[in-house]
């Protein structure tokens, strides 16, 4: 049974490195399209976001802003606000895709360091890849954070401003901090 002690970590591993590969690219469709956490959505360079009552708000890629269908006036202060809301959404989906990509080259090399260990016969560097190759990916989770604290800082400025942009300030103290405290987790 020693035998296949290292295998069954290696199998471990390598099938944690592409979960996570998978799971943090899960978010992001193709064609620049995609969400934030299942909260903000952004398609053909708007962005919705479902209010805490039930209805949505569309932003434009120029700051144009739709409550529940109407047109919002927007001073120029509000619309600099929802131009910066969607420049940062769309950051957020840029580094979730860097994120993903990195999930694969992550899976990959451990993989590939797996079927090496394996021919090998020394199974001893796999750890020290897959170390390595996750705190690459930590790097890239904390820009997603970074991002997604960004976004609550801007929709915060938008509803102090703005009040009929209250029920849409859907990233809270509690999400910023769950994205956080994953990169501790590990």
């Amino acid at each position: 049974m020693k035998a296949l002690r290292p295998a069954a970590r290696i199998a471990r591993v390598g099938g944690l490195a592409l979960m996570l590969a998978v799971g943090l690219s899960a978010c992001i469709f193709d064609g620049g399209d995609g969400s934030v956490g299942n909260l903000i959505h952004i398609h053909d360079g708007t962005v919705s976001i479902r209010g805490r009552d039930d209805t949505t708000a569309r932003i434009e890629a120029d700051g144009d802003l739709r409550i529940a269908g109407k047109a919002v006036a927007l001073t120029p202060a509000q619309r600099a606000l929802t131009t910066q809301y969607v420049e940062q959404v769309q950051a957020t989906l840029r580094d979730g895709i860097a994120t993903g990509k990195a999930g694969a080259a992550m899976a990959g090399s451990v993989i590939g360091a797996v079927f090496s260990g394996l021919a090998h016969g020394d199974t001893r560097d796999i750890d020290r890849k897959a170390n390595a190759q996750a705190a690459g990916i930590d790097r890239h989770v904390a820009r997603i954070c970074d991002d997604m604290q960004a976004i609550q800082t801007t929709q915060n400025q938008l509803a102090a401003q703005l009040p009929a942009f209250a029920p849409y300030t859907v990233i809270n103290d509690r999400r910023v901090g769950e994205c956080r405290s994953g990169l501790h987790d590990r």
